[in-house]
């Protein structure tokens, strides 16, 4: 598949959404599974095209994932989350995931929370964003915790946690 200056990415992820209709779910998953793990968003990793294009390939997947509702993709697109938000990308990986288990929420902040923990700060980031989203209480004690977080980003995104919690009044009493 051609990527290039010419070939807007939204165009080069759609080619490769179409490219996985015919394959099975098992493929799909494998596909992801065998996708290395994008690099921190400060990473001179970004300068070199190939970067992209995996990241093309991964925001595919998840689409992919998404369409067909592949739970078992969840920690494998959690795992391979970008530290940080280079372009832009990573920032709907959360409509994925969503759209993966609606409407079981409760599926999804149980796969985050047992990635929160992860030693990968893309995987810890981009499940405590999800978990900050879905508000849920079993998460607190997570977001506590990360708010203590050496990682600038990390500890945001605890604190965006507890202050969603409260403002929902799911305060313990």
């Amino acid at each position: 598949m051609a990527e290039g200056p010419d070939r807007p990415p939204h165009q080069v992820i759609a080619d490769h959404v179409a490219s996985f209709a015919a394959r099975t779910d098992e493929e799909v998953l494998q596909a992801l599974a065998a996708l290395a793990p994008l690099p921190d968003e400060d990473s001179a990793e970004w300068d070199d095209e190939q970067t992209w294009d995996r990241a093309n390939l991964y925001t595919a997947l998840a689409d992919v994932a998404a369409i067909r509702r592949l739970r078992a993709a969840i920690p494998l697109l959690l795992e391979r989350a970008s530290f940080g938000d280079p372009g832009e990308m990573m920032r709907g990986l959360r409509h994925s995931l969503e759209a993966i288990v609606n409407p079981d929420w409760g599926a999804l902040t149980t796969a985050c929370m047992d990635l929160a923990a992860s030693d990968r700060p893309g995987t810890r980031l981009w499940a405590l964003t999800q978990l900050a989203t879905l508000a849920d209480e079993r998460a607190r004690p997570i977001f506590e915790a990360a708010s203590e977080s050496p990682l600038q980003e990390i500890r945001e995104a605890g604190e965006l946690g507890v202050f969603r919690l409260d403002r929902a009044g799911n305060t313990e009493d």
